[in-house]
């Protein structure tokens, strides 16, 4: 129980530690490839209720407002909430909350949640999905993009020669827990879970899986960013569509 709590403090911490790190960090693999995708799972985001959990600063959830979609943020990054609420486009709102239980957040009251790698940054993820269920009226949708198990298992694993990348690596796959890296110059942990468990986890909340794809640039994303080609060799994210059912 103390190691749990240990790691959970961690987790949490390293994120309030390193706000302007993350404030400052390129995301060109979101805007130039990943938005496209979470977009096209979440539809016509017009006049929906949309609760964006685990917002950061906030990003994703202003390009939902300029939508017209009425957005939700939610972090427990107090820093990261600052930002996204200095940045407000007009139309979301943003709360400091907790992804793994969204307390104060009333039940069964959004069309569409989403959670844009934000998963493998949680103790207890499980929770955080039945959370995300709770709030979601019957029908609503839940559109998450995760890391893909296959690169979570051995963060930063590509195998080099010659400043060439051979392959990417894949080892303890099985073996779910933590699995600390260096990003910003410091150990940083996330959480590996293999796809059997996360997709138990969604079935078992109560979600119908309805889609599930391995991003990819197109063309013209690959013209405009060429490292992106790393994308094509080793599934790099993964992108789970679910819908609560009607009752």
């Amino acid at each position: 129980m103390r190691e749990a709590s240990s790691l959970r403090e961690r987790l949490r911490a390293q994120w309030s530690e390193s706000v302007h790190n993350w404030i400052g960090q390129d995301q060109r693999v979101r805007t130039g490839m990943l938005d496209s995708w979470m977009l096209d799972a979440l539809g016509d985001v017009s006049g929906r209720r949309v609760i964006d959990i685990g917002c950061g600063e906030g990003r994703f959830s202003r390009a939902l407002a300029e939508l017209g979609a009425e957005a939700t943020g939610v972090d427990l990054t107090e820093g990261l909430v600052e930002r996204a609420r200095s940045l407000a486009v007009g139309g979301e709102r943003y709360l400091i909350g907790d992804a793994e239980d969204l307390a104060g957040i009333q039940s069964d009251s959004f069309d569409l949640a989403v959670s844009y790698i934000v998963l493998v940054d949680l103790l207890d993820y499980r929770a955080s999905i039945r959370a995300a269920f709770r709030v979601l009226r019957p029908g609503g949708r839940f559109v998450v993009c995760n890391v893909h198990p296959m690169r979570s298992a051995l963060p930063m694993g590509w195998i080099t020669q010659g400043g060439r990348k051979l392959f990417y690596a894949l080892d303890r796959y099985t073996d779910e827990g933590p699995r600390e890296f260096t990003w910003w110059g410091k150990a940083f942990v996330n959480m590996h879970r293999t796809l059997s468990s996360q997709v138990s986890a969604f079935l078992s909340a109560g979600f119908v899986l309805e889609g599930l794809s391995e991003p990819t640039p197109s063309a013209e994303q690959l013209a405009e960013n060429p490292a992106f080609d790393d994308e094509y060799r080793a599934p790099n994210f993964i992108i789970y569509e679910l819908r609560k059912p009607q009752g």
